[in-house]
């Protein structure tokens, strides 16, 4: 073999080793969604910690949210998972919280959805170093909550009203910039949520006809897929990820791939 011929070997080499890394390095990218979602059940499922019968934040935390964290996780392995499911909703009934008011409007399951209030963080008990936390909505309505994206995309499934849900349908793709939701709080914190996107996806399907979700959404989506499972809390304008894996942002990434695909658990 010649030297110039041995050099565009060698080149080539190098562009599939460089490809093969990309490729790795993409993680969950390359899922298809179905698969995406299955492996995110499995990322849930071992984050239960069976002394309290729920699941942390994120793994290795210590802070235990019952709504919105267990409330959702219970309602995406209620399928594929019921023991587990069935475990999670025990230990909420046992804390003596029934409701946060606001996420099990997802479910129809809110008595007063709207018009939107302010929410409290509050402390249900500690036992030893782990808290047990939930979040309650206050009687006190939230002023400017149309400047956020994630209100509403909630507010366009809480509505009962078609014209009206396509409204904030239509202001929440005005806050789309192509890389995801520069709503306030993206600019204000300088980086993107990565469970806007879910809960978009997981909106789209709930329009009577159903909205189509902006191009790139759902990769976008799949790309931030860590390879443990569970999707990460947010990212930046390059596509950086930041944060770690998180259950809430996880079972909304999971309702709405599933949504979107017309597929269930």
């Amino acid at each position: 073999m010649n030297t110039s011929a041995s050099r565009f070997v060698q080149r080539i080499g190098v562009a599939i080793a460089i490809g093969v890394f990309m490729l790795a390095s993409s993680g969950q990218a390359s899922l298809s969604p179905s698969n995406a979602t299955h492996k995110a059940r499995s990322f849930l499922v071992g984050l239960l910690d069976s002394d309290l019968g729920l699941l942390p934040e994120y793994r290795g935390a210590t802070v235990y949210w019952l709504f919105h964290d267990n409330y959702l996780a219970a309602k995406v392995l209620n399928v594929s998972h019921p023991v587990v499911a069935q475990t999670i909703r025990s230990a909420i009934e046992r804390e003596g919280i029934h409701k946060s008011g606001k996420i099990e409007l997802l479910f129809g399951e809110a008595e007063k959805p709207l018009p939107f209030r302010k929410y409290q963080l509050t402390d249900v008990r500690r036992i030893a170093n782990k808290v047990i936390r939930t979040e309650i909505v206050t009687a006190v309505t939230f002023e400017g909550w149309s400047q956020y994206a994630d209100l509403l995309l909630l507010a366009c499934i809480a509505e009962t009203n078609p014209p009206a849900a396509r409204q904030h349908w239509d202001a929440a793709m005005r806050l789309w910039d192509r890389k995801g939701f520069l709503d306030a709080a993206a600019r204000h914190d300088q980086r993107y949520s990565t469970y806007k996107l879910g809960l978009a996806l997981f909106a789209a399907s709930r329009l009577s006809p159903p909205a189509k979700p902006p191009d790139g959404l759902l990769d976008k989506l799949l790309s931030l897929q860590e390879d443990s499972g569970g999707w990460i809390t947010d990212y930046d304008a390059t596509g950086n990820r930041i944060g770690l894996a998180n259950v809430e942002t996880t079972c909304l990434s999971i309702l709405g791939i599933e949504s979107f695909v017309g597929r269930r658990p």
